[in-house]
């Protein structure tokens, strides 16, 4: 009887060239995996979720003023799922960056009143 050795997990996504976070190769490459990983979403998500509650300054990671970017340069296995997980996290980050009772909260509930 043979037994089949696994093999690494075949990687589709790669840079096509110009990858500014190619540098920053641990979550460069980590951020490659966003469309088929789900623990990569995931962290990409808590990323975006603790941005503005985290001191990322001291850590090599790719941050959101990059993802869309780093989205479009590169090849994914989903490429809508990959488009959409990156959107989504940067859409997070920004509203992370608007504090509560800030002026669209405070026009949501007056429209509401109305």
């Amino acid at each position: 009887m043979t037994t089949a050795v696994p093999s690494p997990p075949l990687r589709l996504a790669h840079c096509r060239g110009e990858c500014s976070a190619a540098p920053l190769r641990d979550s460069h490459d980590r951020l490659l995996e966003v469309d088929t990983d789900p623990d990569a979403l995931l962290e990409l998500i808590e990323t975006a979720v603790t941005w503005h509650e985290l001191d990322y300054s001291g850590c090599a990671v790719v941050g959101p003023q990059e993802w869309l970017t780093f989205a479009d340069r590169h090849r994914w296995v989903h490429p809508e799922r990959a488009a959409w997980a990156f959107a989504l996290a940067v859409d997070i980050v920004g509203r992370g960056s608007v504090r509560p009772g800030g002026p669209h909260l405070r026009a949501v509930g007056t429209a509401h009143a109305l």
